[in-house]
């Protein structure tokens, strides 16, 4: 049997691109959210399935490799597919490719389904109209490792601040995933960032954000081009997380 791959086209457009000219990370969650929905929508389990049930698909972790950054006007493929899910995870993984199909980044996510009344977690049976053994096991990313380390806001520098509002939102009355993704990189300056592309990005969502909380985003050097970023509420809980590694 041949492996289910879901592909959806894109072509970088200019409110896509950052000032580099090059296609923003935000983007690029962007354009997996909606290659994952419409395969979700093509197996059977998307919005319309979920919505009338009151769940929600939520995505909980994303690692993201880039092998060269994807630029303004470029026509590019993205291909997912799910992958057999454990007790309450769902996995998703992810290929960009150039029309010339170069690899340009591979991607893993994991995802959880909330019944949004509650609150809870739901166990993947709660699917049932889905044949989990038929699934694609291919790993776009192997050996991702999903945690990332915490560190102290005294050990971190406070690089931006945010106060959340109605534009942050998703149809999930929460801050969409990939709005994250643009947080964790205001933690950088265009100086710094014009000298150097992306090669990796983590990203793990704690804690969901409402209208009207304050978010600190910190910054944390580990080592050479790698850094850690996270965002505290005023409580001074961590709700989101990430790792990015730079190259030259």
């Amino acid at each position: 049997m041949e492996k289910y791959v879901h592909s959806k086209e894109f072509q970088v457009k200019y409110c896509e691109a950052d000032f580099k000219d090059e296609l923003k990370t935000s983007t690029a969650l962007s354009y997996m959210e909606e290659v994952a929905c419409s395969s979700a929508d093509e197996l059977g389990f998307g919005y319309d399935y979920v919505k009338p049930k009151n769940q929600a698909f939520m995505v909980t972790n994303i690692c993201c490799e880039f092998y060269r950054p994807i630029r303004l006007g470029e026509k590019i493929t993205v291909k997912t597919w799910p992958t057999p899910p454990t007790f309450v995870v769902f996995g998703r993984e992810y290929q960009f490719f150039s029309e010339t199909a170069e690899l340009l980044a591979n991607a893993s996510s994991r995802w959880c389904l909330i019944d949004m009344q509650t609150g809870k977690l739901l166990q993947s049976k709660t699917i049932d109209n889905q044949d989990y053994s038929t699934y694609n096991t291919d790993k776009a990313l192997e050996n991702v490792q999903w945690k990332i380390p915490a560190f102290s806001i005294e050990d971190g520098e406070l690089a931006f601040v945010i106060k959340i509002a109605n534009s942050e939102y998703d149809h999930n009355l929460h801050v969409n995933n990939t709005r994250y993704a643009d947080y964790c990189l205001n933690c950088f300056s265009v100086a710094e960032l014009s000298v150097c592309t992306l090669a990796q990005f983590s990203i793990s969502y704690v804690k969901q954000c409402k209208e009207g909380e304050v978010l600190k985003f910190y910054r944390k050097a580990t080592e050479k081009n790698v850094y850690l970023t996270q965002g505290v509420n005023e409580k001074n809980e961590i709700v989101v997380q990430a790792r990015i590694v730079f190259g030259e």
